[in-house]
């Protein structure tokens, strides 16, 4: 059994600004590389034996940092990239509350019936994630495996480990530089 240890990168501004990033690739500000310090310091205690990231600046940064203190290299996996949120991207979220109403109350009530326009569905994320999952477990049984990424694809991961539908996404939806460890 391996045991999966879940990283949410640091802040950047558009997470200050609630800004939906979805897909893009934004950096970490200073308070979110502060936090990926810290969540170095916390992760020193586990043994981690491989650790894989979003391409994107925020989860690389987050992990460089947590890969520091165990020397390892951070491996980009494009299947931890955060799900495309279409045309939300880059709108404050207050806005696509106001814009896109009832296709963002449906997506939040039934998330897997619909995607944002033009987005990725969230099942086609699942598919994306879970899978690349399986197939580090299986080539590193019995590790440590860090991933760092952002909140809906460790939201799919964590729904999985639990066995739980990923109608219930919302409710484990992580906060900014948060980690679990979770048997896999």
């Amino acid at each position: 059994m391996a045991k999966l240890i879940l990283v949410r990168h640091g802040q950047t501004n558009w997470s200050k600004e609630k800004r939906v990033q979805g897909a893009l690739d934004i950096p970490l500000n200073e308070e979110g590389k502060i936090e990926a310090q810290e969540l170095s310091g916390e992760l020193a205690k586990f043994k981690i034996g491989a650790l894989y990231s979003s391409p994107v600046a925020c989860s690389l940064s987050t992990a460089g940092e947590i890969a520091a203190p165990h020397k390892l290299k951070v491996k980009k996996a494009l299947e931890f990239s955060e799900l495309n949120h279409g045309v939300w991207q880059g709108l404050l979220l207050k806005d696509v509350k106001k814009r896109y109403k009832k296709q963002y109350n449906n997506w939040k009530t039934s998330p897997t019936s619909l995607s944002p326009p033009q987005g990725e569905s969230l099942k086609d994320a699942c598919d994306r994630a879970i899978s690349a999952v399986h197939k580090i477990t299986d080539k590193r049984k019995g590790e440590n495996i860090c991933i760092v990424s952002h909140d809906i694809i460790l939201s799919i991961i964590k729904c999985y480990c639990k066995n739980m539908d990923l109608e219930k996404i919302w409710k484990f939806t992580p906060e900014k530089a948060w980690w679990e460890a979770l048997d896999f």
